[in-house]
């Protein structure tokens, strides 16, 4: 009976903690997903938008799980995030609508990256705020473009600041290993 009481507190400690990146080796993580190299090299390409950045997006909003469910929505027009990009239905649809796409599942890795680089070209059009500025362009995916116009909190502002750093490190990680879009440098893309 002390070792479920202990579990249980030991649970409640660890939800309490930061989310940690689900690991710092992104290339070991595209070798053993071979697709999903491939689906986040054709992100990046198409939207110009840093490996590091898109796969630090769907490791802090997900962990890499295809039915991850998040607490609900920003408001109250939104359904529940969902999915590797966390994304919630109505943003989710209007970027099927853009991008020509019938339909499409939250679940479906490919295009999870591809809404990720497809929210920060979108706001980037729409903020004026160009896409390799991670911080603000994280803060406008997890706060909306109203949550971010209207302020977003010191602690938000911080965990941007820690997952700019991380994309950072997964860019140059990357570059290590040979993944690299073919003639792309990276510099373009690179978060800041």
């Amino acid at each position: 009976m002390r070792l479920v009481g202990f579990l249980a507190a030991f649970g409640l400690y660890l939800a309490a903690l930061p989310a940690q990146a689900q690991t710092q080796d992104m290339c070991a993580l595209l070798a053993r997903n071979p697709g999903w190299a491939e689906a986040v090299r054709s992100a990046s390409l198409t939207w110009k938008v840093s490996p590091g950045a898109i796969l630090t997006v769907i490791d802090q909003e997900s962990r890499f799980r295809a039915t991850a469910k998040g607490d609900g929505a920003v408001d109250a027009n939104s359904m529940r995030n969902f999915g590797f990009a966390q994304a919630n239905l109505r943003t989710w649809n209007w970027f099927l609508k853009d991008t020509g796409r019938t339909s499409g599942s939250r679940s479906n890795f490919a295009l999870s990256v591809d809404f990720v680089g497809w929210h920060f070209t979108k706001m980037e059009a729409r903020t004026g705020i160009p896409r390799s500025q991670f911080v603000p362009h994280y803060l406008i995916y997890k706060l909306g473009e109203g949550g971010f116009r209207r302020g977003a909190p010191p602690q938000a502002r911080s965990l941007a600041s820690t997952l700019r750093v991380r994309a950072e490190m997964h860019d140059r990680k990357l570059l290590t290993c040979g993944f690299g879009a073919d003639g792309d440098d990276g510099e373009e893309a690179a978060p800041n």
